[in-house]
């Protein structure tokens, strides 16, 4: 498993960690999923066999979320 961190200045509230976290591990290959909402940073495990973080930051705009690296 590898990690990848990126920037979701548009995460608001717990719901929207929520969202975040529950559309990512439905993915193929990710793993664990944490949200910090005061930092507005998301934190995914991933396997890179099965998913690359472009398509993690592509599933989190398709969500309805701004994603910055």
């Amino acid at each position: 498993m590898e990690t990848t961190s990126f920037n979701v200045p548009s995460i608001s509230c717990s719901a929207c960690a929520e969202k975040i976290q529950e559309g990512l591990k439905e993915m193929k290959g990710v793993g664990n999923v944490s949200v910090d909402l005061k930092t507005k940073m998301v934190n995914v495990d991933y396997n890179p066999a099965d998913v690359k973080p472009q398509d993690i930051i592509g599933k989190v705009s398709s969500l309805g979320y701004e994603v910055s690296q």
